[in-house]
């Protein structure tokens, strides 16, 4: 039976695509440690030289996945379910406020979510455990992603779409039409501004340059805006407190400048994106202080967040 490397469904004998999810059907291979060839990932001897791969197993785990699960119950819904409620806490205590967590386990129950999520679980448990059985622990990385992926797609709709309420900002239901978006098929600056919504934002941002006063656009470009001239650039933020833009931000096709008051201008490309972290009134990427508005400030956070995965990163760094 040959199953798909991204989602393990059941692949069309012959197939070249998936059927479900659309990716290349290409037959992942691991090297034999005695004769240096390569073998199908399943497989227990090499192809080649007849090696055992499974007299590794006896020897200390090295990966740690970051959700852990045991594959040889029966139970492997509710593990999936558990991990759920323990990555929605981490979502509240770094998005929104740790002590309306019980409120949002509330309306989980409470609302259709609930439902939506059993099915979900029950579909996740299924894929992680199909690519645990062709794959083992060498799919543990793999099954992390999976999982990852999924649950911050859920997460989004849940706190979106169910939990208005209780964010203490609003947050634009646009942002979820991205959940299973690839670089190369997504328009780069539209997905900013949904994610940013800036129309409902008060601070003044600009984006038709020709409109903006000469010398708003001088003192940014003086001050923090240092794109080359090969970046589009897709919007310009005033925040300054008397409305000179020697303080504010910019996004182009490629990276972030800013300049915080009493702080120095600042720019980390999308590729670079290390560390990106969402304090109480403020974030910090890579270390570097920034803030606006609390809404604004998360809003970017979980753009910056999408942008930093890898995929998007080398796509922004090629456009």
């Amino acid at each position: 039976m040959n199953l798909c490397p991204n989602c393990a469904a059941e692949a069309i004998p012959g197939a070249k695509f998936c059927h479900r999810c659309g990716e290349p059907m290409r037959e992942k291979t691991k090297p034999c440690p005695a004769c240096q060839e390569q073998s199908p990932l399943a497989s227990v001897f090499c192809h080649h030289c007849g090696f055992h791969f499974e007299g590794k197993r006896n020897r200390p785990q090295s990966y740690q996945p970051r959700f852990p699960l045991d594959y040889h119950v029966s139970d492997l819904t509710e593990q999936v379910k558990a991990l759920f409620f323990k990555s929605l806490r981490t979502r509240i205590e770094s998005e929104h406020d740790i002590s309306a967590y019980p409120d949002y386990v509330e309306r989980f129950y409470q609302s259709r979510f609930r439902e939506i999520y059993g099915i979900r679980s029950q579909q996740i448990a299924r894929a992680v455990h199909l690519h645990w059985e062709r794959f083992g622990e060498s799919g543990l990385p793999e099954i992390d992603q999976k999982i990852d992926q999924d649950f911050e797609g859920l997460l989004d709709f849940f706190v979106i779409q169910y939990c208005p309420d209780l964010n203490g900002v609003i947050l634009p239901a646009a942002i979820l039409k991205y959940e299973h978006a690839k670089p190369e098929t997504t328009n780069l600056g539209q997905m900013v501004f949904d994610f940013l919504d800036l129309e409902h934002e008060e601070e003044p941002f600009y984006t038709q340059f020709y409109k903006m006063p000469s010398v708003l656009l001088a003192n940014a470009c003086k001050y923090f805006l240092s794109a080359d001239r090969r970046e589009k650039v897709l919007f310009i933020a005033d925040l300054s407190l008397k409305s000179t833009c020697k303080e504010g931000f910019a996004m182009t096709d490629r990276a972030i400048y800013w300049r915080a008051p009493f702080d120095k201008a600042r720019c980390v490309p999308y590729e670079l994106i290390r560390d990106l972290r969402k304090e109480k009134d403020w974030i910090t990427i890579n270390g570097h202080f920034f803030t606006s508005n609390p809404g604004l400030n998360l809003k970017l956070y979980k753009l910056l967040k999408k942008l930093k995965q890898r995929k998007w990163a080398i796509a922004a760094a090629q456009s």
